[in-house]
């Protein structure tokens, strides 16, 4: 009888023995399949482009020129043209030339441009005696002299009228004119140049040159 139980008793512990050995089996199987998993990238890139800011001039205006250029060193100075011509001036002459500025066709910001002279100003026996004067036009063909005789719009006069080349005054504050990127717009610059009446014949065969700097900056 004893023997029985010792057997049926062994019996079961072989049971629960193999019934664990299965439990841990089926969950070595499960760990095993949990450890897969799926996974997939994004990338992501930007390129950075600076913005392109260049100014042009056309100074041939008064001949009828409609080129605009760069001239962006003292060495490329553009001649500004005028009319009547300043090559041979008398007692009692006043002529006009005009200066345009915009932005070339690659330029994608606008900005605003200002005059100053560049270099020192001449101080010659003539450029003691000539007068002149600078406004913003707004055309070609209102540089004249009802321009500088009418009332200027706030912000137009660049350079008194009846200034000394000499003492190569623009105006302090003048006001920034706004230029649009791709030459989107033109300022017109008109620079008066007179000889008065009344003029020493001693100033014959003189010269003055003056020259000035057409400054732009970007808005952005």
């Amino acid at each position: 009888m004893g023997r029985h139980r010792a057997a049926t008793a062994n019996r079961r512990l072989g049971l629960k023995i193999r019934a664990i050995l299965a439990g841990g089996l089926a969950l070595g199987v499960g760990a095993t399949v949990t450890l897969a998993a799926w996974n997939d990238s994004e990338y992501a890139t930007t390129t950075v482009t600076a913005s392109t800011f260049t100014i042009v001039g056309n100074m041939s205006g008064q001949t009828g020129g409609t080129a605009f250029t760069e001239h962006d060193t003292t060495g490329t100075a553009g001649t500004v043209t005028y009319s009547p011509a300043v090559t041979g001036m008398s007692p009692g002459t006043v002529s006009y030339g005009t200066v345009a500025i915009q932005t070339s066709a690659a330029t994608n910001v606008a900005g605003s441009v200002i005059v100053q002279q560049s270099g020192t100003a001449p101080s010659t026996a003539l450029a003691g005696a000539l007068r002149y004067a600078i406004r913003v036009a707004p055309s070609q063909a209102a540089c004249a002299e009802a321009l500088f005789t009418a009332t200027a719009p706030t912000g137009t006069v660049i350079v008194p009228n009846a200034t000394a080349f000499s003492t190569g005054v623009v105006t302090a504050g003048q006001t920034a004119q706004p230029l649009s990127a791709a030459a989107g717009s033109t300022v017109f610059y008109c620079v008066r140049i007179e000889l008065p009446t009344g003029s020493l014949s001693s100033l014959q065969g003189g010269t003055a040159t003056v020259a000035w700097q057409f400054l732009a900056t970007s808005s952005s």
